[in-house]
C-alpha cells in the first residue's frame, strides 16, 4: 500500500456515496482476511456488500433484518487527519501499512443510518472474536476509532463473536435466501411475485396444521411452480414480516402452519407498494 493507491481509490470514489452507490473503503480482493470473506447481494441497499469475515457477515444480516436500519455502509473510512491527531493525543501508536511508513486509513466495520421517528439517526459498529477483542493492541485502536465517533456525537458500539444469537443468525440468513435477485430467470413471468400474493391469501385464514415444507411441497404442484419455489415464496412471506415466526426455532421448515402468525397489516403494505 502507498499513497498513489490511496489517491486512487479516493478518486474511484471509494468511501463515498449512498445506499446503492456507496463504494465501500475495502473490497473483498484487496486484503487477505481472517475467516471467510463475503459478497452478498442486499435488496435493501440495491447493491453488492463486501464482508471480510463470517462475523461481519452475521452483524450484517442482524441490522439489514432491522427495520428500522435504511442504510449500511461497510468498511466506512475515518478522516486519516483525525485519527492521527487522536493518536497523537490518545498517547497511541497510529497503525501504518505493513513494511511501510504510510499511516492506514482506519475503517469502522458498519457504518449504519437508522430511522427513528421520521428521524436519521446515526451509528456505527466494530465486530472482533471475543479473544481479538481482549488484545491490547486491538483495544488501542479501537479506542481511537471511539474518540472519533464521540467526537461527532455518533455512538460506537463493538459487538463479539460471543454475543451473537447464532440460532436467530442462521435463520435470518436462511429466510434472506428466499429473496428475489435483480435479472433472476424464475418458472415463468412473475411466479415467485404471483406465488407471494397466493400463498398470502390462502394463509391468511388457513386452519391447515402439515409442516411448512409440506404445504409448501403441496403449493408448488397446486401452481405449477419448479421444485424448491414454494418454500423460497414462504421465505419472502417471512423476509416482509407477512408470516411471522420464532428466529430461535431451530427447524423453521418442520414447524406446523400452526405456528406461524399472519400479518395483515405488512401483506396490506407490501402488495400497496407493488403496485
Amino acid at each position: 500500500m502507498n499513497e498513489g493507491i490511496i489517491t486512487r481509490w479516493q478518486a474511484e470514489g471509494r468511501g463515498s456515496g449512498a445506499k446503492q452507490t456507496y463504494k465501500p473503503w475495502l473490497e473483498v480482493f484487496d486484503f487477505s482476511s481472517d475467516g471467510n470473506v463475503n459478497r452478498i447481494y442486499s435488496n435493501k441497499l440495491g447493491r453488492t456488500v463486501h464482508l471480510m469475515s463470517t462475523l461481519e457477515a452475521q452483524i450484517f444480516y442482524g441490522l439489514e433484518w432491522q427495520k428500522t436500519v435504511k442504510e449500511i455502509r461497510e468498511q466506512y473510512p475515518l478522516d486519516r487527519d483525525i485519527t492521527l491527531e487522536l493518536a497523537s493525543h490518545l498517547g497511541i501508536q497510529h497503525p501504518y501499512y505493513p513494511g511501510t511508513q504510510v499511516p492506514t486509513v482506519m475503517t469502522v466495520d458498519f457504518f449504519v443510518v437508522r430511522e427513528i421517528d421520521a428521524v436519521d439517526r446515526l451509528e456505527t459498529y466494530d465486530c472482533k472474536t471475543a479473544e481479538d477483542a481482549e488484545d491490547e493492541r486491538t483495544i488501542e485502536k479501537l479506542t481511537i476509532v471511539q474518540k472519533y465517533f464521540a467526537g461527532m456525537d455518533i455512538p460506537h458500539r463493538l459487538i463479539c463473536d460471543s454475543e451473537i444469537p447464532q440460532q436467530k443468525m442462521r435463520n435470518i440468513e436462511w429466510i434472506r435466501g428466499g429473496t428475489i435477485k435483480p435479472g433472476e430467470e424464475e418458472s415463468y413471468p412473475d411466479a415467485l411475485l404471483g406465488g407471494v400474493r397466493c400463498m398470502a391469501n390462502e394463509l391468511e385464514f388457513s386452519k391447515r396444521n402439515s409442516p411448512l415444507w409440506q404445504y409448501c411441497q403441496s403449493f408448488e404442484i397446486r401452481h405449477g411452480l419448479r421444485t424448491g419455489d414454494g418454500l423460497r415464496i414462504a421465505k419472502i412471506l417471512m423476509h416482509e414480516r407477512i408470516l411471522l415466526c420464532d428466529l430461535n426455532n431451530p427447524d423453521l421448515a418442520s414447524c406446523p402452519l400452526a405456528a406461524f402468525r399472519f400479518n395483515a397489516t405488512s401483506r396490506d403494505h407490501r402488495f400497496a407498494a407493488a403496485r
